[in-house]
This record gives structure tokens, C-alpha cells and sequence, in this order.
């Protein structure tokens, strides 16, 4: 059976190497202790999700230029991310570090890319609460119970658009600047 929707388009944070490295060892000394049982993400794909624009058979072109000119609006400081606990999403059979308490700011730059997102017609998908994570597991057998984590600090200073293509690579397809 043929997928029909093959490439997702979102908007995401995506971290620098060296805090690529300090989440893999997070996750490591997690696994180490917990043994959930679960795929690990590749630490060349783990990101954060912004605004989620959808499943598409083909990405569409008009879409990436709204989402593009969107995103040049969305205006926001940068600020540091807190990793500090792990957890899971029961029904997604995933496990994330995430955000004890996120930071403002992470919550106000998701608030606006969706406030510009929706300025230029673009549907935002699965716009229900923001859950600021980082998927570091998939396919677990079973909820991982809310546990705390050696905390990564994150500087975030700029966030991506990433489409998602069939294959399961990453394109990053633009970059915006955050402003201290």
C-alpha cells in the first residue's frame, strides 16, 4: 500500500552540533537507567517542532512561500531552552526531552509564527496546546513516567523551515534569525 502523503512541511529549532551532542548524551545516561524500549532518533534529525503545516503527497510550492514570507514577519528574541525532563506521548508511542518550564520567549515566537502563518492562509496543523520536545525515542513499548533530566541548555538564535521528504531526510529549506 502507497502512502499518499509522503513529505511534511513544519517549522522547527534546530540545534547546533554541540547541543546535538549534549541531548544524544542525555539520552544516553537515560537510556542507561530507565531501559525504555524504543527506537533512538538519529541525532542528525533530533529538533523541536514549531507550527506543523502538514502531509502532502508533493510539497506545495505557493505553501513554502506563504510559510517563507510568514516566517520573515514572525518577529522574536532569542533565549535559551531548557532540556530538563524526560516524558512520553502515549497514543505517538514517543519519548522526549522536554521542558520542565519552557521559556517565555519559546512560547511567544511559537504564538507568533502562528499568528503570521495564519495572516498569509496558511493552515496550521495540529494546533492544539504547544508541547515545547524533542523527540528522542520512537516506537516505545510502554509511557515513559515524567522523569527529570540532567538539564542541556539550549541557545536558540534562530529557527527553521524543514520539509520532510519520503526517504525520511531532512531538507532545511530556510533560516530566520532571532533578535537578542
Amino acid at each position: 500500500m502507497t502512502r499518499v502523503h509522503e513529505h511534511k512541511l513544519f517549522f522547527a529549532l534546530w540545534p547546533d552540533e554541540a547541543t546535538r551532542a549534549r541531548i544524544a548524551g542525555a539520552v544516553d545516561a537515560f537510556v542507561r537507567t530507565a531501559a525504555p524500549r524504543g527506537r533512538r532518533v538519529k541525532t542528525e534529525r533530533l529538533h523541536m517542532t514549531l507550527p506543523f503545516l502538514g502531509e502532502f503527497a508533493e510539497l506545495p510550492p505557493a505553501l513554502v512561500a506563504a510559510a517563507c514570507a510568514a516566517a520573515a514577519q514572525a518577529r522574536a528574541g532569542s533565549f535559551d531552552c531548557v532540556l530538563d525532563r524526560f516524558g512520553s506521548f502515549a497514543r505517538a508511542h514517543v519519548g522526549w526531552l522536554g521542558c520542565a518550564e519552557p521559556a517565555p520567549a519559546l512560547q511567544v515566537l511559537f504564538e507568533r509564527l502562528v499568528e503570521a502563518l495564519r495572516a498569509h492562509d496558511c493552515h496550521v496543523a495540529r494546533s492544539a496546546q504547544f508541547v515545547p520536545h524533542v523527540t528522542v525515542l520512537r516506537d516505545i513499548e510502554h509511557p515513559i513516567e515524567a522523569a527529570p533530566a540532567t538539564p542541556v541548555r539550549w541557545p536558540v538564535d534562530e529557527f527553521v523551515l524543514i520539509a520532510s521528504r519520503p526517504s525520511g531526510d531532512y531538507d532545511l529549506l530556510a533560516r530566520w534569525p532571532l533578535r537578542v
